[in-house]
């Protein structure tokens, strides 16, 4: 370049051919990058004194440009109702030019990310075979042709079952003597929580109580439930209690012509307040499903911090592959939300989810 350019010119990167640099010298230019290995793409800042010949610099970084030996992203800055001519052989050249160079670093960039994800191992997607497809599909069915889009709890927990997805133990109850016999036979502590179509938020309406330690807690939490919530449907899901560990969020929607996202996140407030998730789309692979632990801005909380452990990160991968199959196999599954998932060093459980057909 040296020898070919103005000897004011700069050879160093980025390389200045000057105002009154011409076609030529654009071309000397881009010929060096491309052969040069250590570039990856050409950004041309392309400015049009009216001195020189613009529009045979413009077919100049066309014509390299076809090679497509490397990307080029042009930055025109140019009053473009004068110079109409540059910019129509730009344009019918297929060179991406853009009125700022802000912009065009940020075209780069996009090529740059989208290089990175096609250029990545993206793994194989995981098929566990012990599920059970046909409860899930009835169960799916049976809500839909009874005209209701939000499942019941039971068949909620029912579908989580069937697909190995792990979920604090659970029964229903009509009742309050119902509902205590069910903690009994759980374990206390326990939770309860009003379920019936129309309560969605239980936790507005008063339908949650938790850290129950007794048949009497129970039967006072129930009977609390009752005198507050109206709704014919009303029934009562008892839950193991599980405190202390960390809450996450796992989720899925379906999206028109691509199929479902997967989502995954720091859960409870952390959601609410500071919408720290990531979403791959299905099937999300093995490969996928890690990098989405590591993506999120709180995955040091995963790995363990302060003199707080770890969660149990391979059942949390193994859990949104799991997710990632059951909406796959059964499509009319719309939107899913398991918030939250409490995860530990040893074990993750959700308590709380949604599924709506």
């Amino acid at each position: 370049l040296r020898e070919k350019l103005y000897p004011e010119a700069s050879v160093n990167n980025p390389v200045d051919v000057l105002a009154t640099g011409t076609a030529e010298h654009y071309r000397a230019c881009m010929d060096a990058m491309m052969a040069d290995d250590r570039y990856d793409a050409v950004f041309v800042n392309f400015v049009t004194p009216f001195f020189v010949d613009n529009e045979s610099i413009a077919r100049e970084i066309v014509e390299v440009s076809r090679q497509q030996i490397k990307p080029i992203v042009c930055n025109l800055m140019t009053d473009k109702r004068q110079w109409t001519g540059v910019v129509r052989i730009l344009k019918d050249g297929g060179v991406p030019a853009f009125s700022l160079p802000s912009v065009a670093a940020k075209a780069m960039a996009a090529m740059v990310r989208y290089h990175d994800i096609r250029s990545r191992d993206a793994g194989k997607p995981v098929r566990f075979e012990e599920v059970d497809t046909r409860t899930v599909r009835t169960l799916v069915a049976d809500a839909k042709a009874a005209g209701r889009r939000n499942l019941s709890a039971e068949d909620v927990y029912r579908i989580l079952s069937a697909y190995g997805i792990p979920a604090a133990e659970w029964k229903m109850a009509d009742s309050a003597d119902e509902a205590a016999a069910a903690a009994e036979a759980i374990g206390f502590p326990v939770v309860v929580k009003a379920d019936a179509e129309s309560v969605i938020h239980k936790s507005d309406t008063g339908g949650v109580a938790t850290g129950l330690a007794d048949a009497a807690a129970v039967r006072k939490a129930v009977a609390d439930m009752q005198g507050s919530i109206e709704a014919p449907d009303l029934r009562f899901l008892v839950q193991k209690f599980h405190p202390g560990g960390l809450e996450v969020i796992l989720g899925a929607k379906a999206e028109p012509g691509l199929g479902h996202l997967i989502m995954f996140g720091l859960g409870g407030i952390y959601v609410e307040v500071m919408k720290d998730v990531v979403f791959e789309l299905t099937p999300v692979t093995d490969t996928e499903a890690g990098g989405m632990l590591s993506a999120i801005k709180g995955a040091a909380l995963l790995r363990g911090a302060r003199g707080r452990a770890g969660v149990d990160r391979r059942k949390l991968s193994e859990t949104i592959l799991r997710l990632s199959q059951l909406v796959g196999d059964v499509p009319e599954i719309r939107e899913m939300d398991l918030n939250p998932v409490m995860a530990f060093e040893d074990r993750i459980c959700a308590v709380d989810a949604r599924i709506a057909v």
